[in-house]
């Protein structure tokens, strides 16, 4: 029980019930001598008041919170139990109850609690005190009436600290809930992008599980690291994007790296399987070849986002706040464009993040995807992976050399064969989600 709160009970009599049609109409007086609210409910017998284990949802009127006086008023509780499968015929008896919670709403409790896990959470927020509202934190900040409202399951994709409190009209905020989860295999320099529904375009839907994308371009140093080379004609800068690099070029470098790390490798070559080193003699130098490269979508090594993936994290994923290019309005704010850039590179991010944590999605280097390129199609698509054919590959996001068309999230502006490269094309890598 709160402190300075008394101990007296509510008090509910005179309950009366009488069918009309299809509706039970209930009536019953309430008081509470500490001028508490009530949480009213109501209960059904079906043998003879040895037991109420029926409990009616389809209800209107006076249930739920009552703002209980000690002097008392009449209520009426609206039951319509053929909604609730309860048929005529049958000799029911109702209870109606009022409990006044001790005006202290209950903690609210995490599932799965706290703790440390090897793979992206998906947390629920609970709290047992009838029709309370939970509100929450994720920066370690106190939960108060004007944080957010939980309305759905967090995804916790990195290690974060959860607090919640529980409010109700009338009643006294609950004891503050506290969960940290640590997130101990989180793929290094990625940002964890819990998956979502949105539209590419008016007549296409796409729903995309959670997956991990490269929080920055693929850098020089780190394709030198993978590769051995340095294709890059703004070469010798280390923390700007690779370019001149093919689609070709991108698929070994996933491999190799998958490889050097201890993941399965998502890329096969025809029958040749999935080491490089296995691939025939000219497998990258015909353009008609990019057909022959089969992906595993279920391996945990790093791939091209498809253009879908792409498109989402390039909008901010499930924080988008709708910009034109990715993170602002402004594209002089998140992008390296003709206007800007001085026709070069320039160090991944250096300018600012979208949404979520990602950088140059819009400008430096075009990115390519996996996606053969085509038309959109219409209709619903669950993690499409675009079409089975066609002679280009698709790239997102424009560069340095781009106008602020080109930059945009929604844009479609450059498909190539697999064989080109340019100085102003280069890539980033994603990962599926355990």
């Amino acid at each position: 029980m709160a402190a300075g709160l008394l101990s007296a009970a509510p008090a509910v009599t005179n309950v009366m019930a009488a069918q009309t049609g299809n509706v039970v109409l209930i009536s019953y007086r309430l008081a509470h001598p500490d001028n508490l609210p009530c949480e009213v409910s109501l209960r059904v017998s079906n043998d003879g008041g040895a037991s109420y284990t029926i409990i009616p949802t389809s209800l209107s009127g006076d249930y739920g919170t009552i703002a209980a006086t000690a002097d008392g008023a009449q209520y009426q509780i609206n039951w319509f139990f053929g909604l609730d499968g309860v048929g005529n015929g049958n000799n029911y008896r109702v209870k109606v109850l009022a409990d006044d919670g001790a005006g202290e709403v209950a903690q609210p409790v995490f599932d799965p609690p706290g703790g440390s896990y090897d793979s992206a959470q998906t947390v629920s927020i609970s709290c047992a005190t009838n029709g309370a509202t939970i509100r929450y934190t994720t920066d370690g900040s106190e939960p108060d009436s004007a944080s957010l409202l939980y309305s759905n399951p967090i995804i916790v994709g990195s290690t974060l600290t959860l607090k919640a409190k529980g409010f109700k009209p009338g009643w006294i905020p609950s004891a503050i809930a506290s969960a940290t989860y640590t997130i101990t295999s989180l793929p290094s320099q990625m940002i964890f992008v819990p998956g979502g529904t949105f539209n590419p375009t008016t007549y296409y839907t796409v729903t995309l599980s959670s997956f991990y994308i490269g929080k920055y371009e693929v850098t020089q140093d780190e394709y030198q690291a993978v590769m051995g080379t340095n294709p890059s004609y703004f070469g010798g800068n280390p923390n700007r994007p690779v370019e001149q690099v093919s689609w070709f070029n991108a698929i070994e470098y996933c491999n190799r790296r998958s490889m050097q790390e201890g993941f399965t490798p998502c890329y096969s070559y025809s029958s040749y399987g999935t080491n490089p080193d296995n691939w025939p003699t000219g497998w990258n130098t015909l353009y008609t070849n990019h057909t022959n490269v089969s992906c595993n979508w279920s391996a945990n090594g790093y791939r091209l986002p498809t253009e879908m993936e792409w498109m989402f994290a390039a909008k901010g994923g499930n924080q988008s706040q709708g910009y034109t290019y990715s993170g602002s309005n402004d594209i002089d704010a998140v992008a390296w464009y003709y206007n800007n850039s001085g026709f070069r590179t320039h160090d991944v991010g250096e300018k600012a993040a979208n949404e979520l944590g990602t950088f140059d999605m819009s400008g430096n280097v075009w990115e390519w995807c996996w996606d053969i390129y085509g038309n959109y199609p219409t209709g619903n698509y669950t993690d499409p992976t675009g079409p089975a054919s066609g002679s280009d590959r698709v790239l997102r996001g424009g560069s340095w050399g781009s106008s602020a068309g080109d930059c945009t999230v929604s844009g479609r502006y450059l498909n190539l064969y697999a064989t080109h490269t340019h100085g102003s094309v280069g890539f980033r890598c994603l990962r599926v989600s355990p």
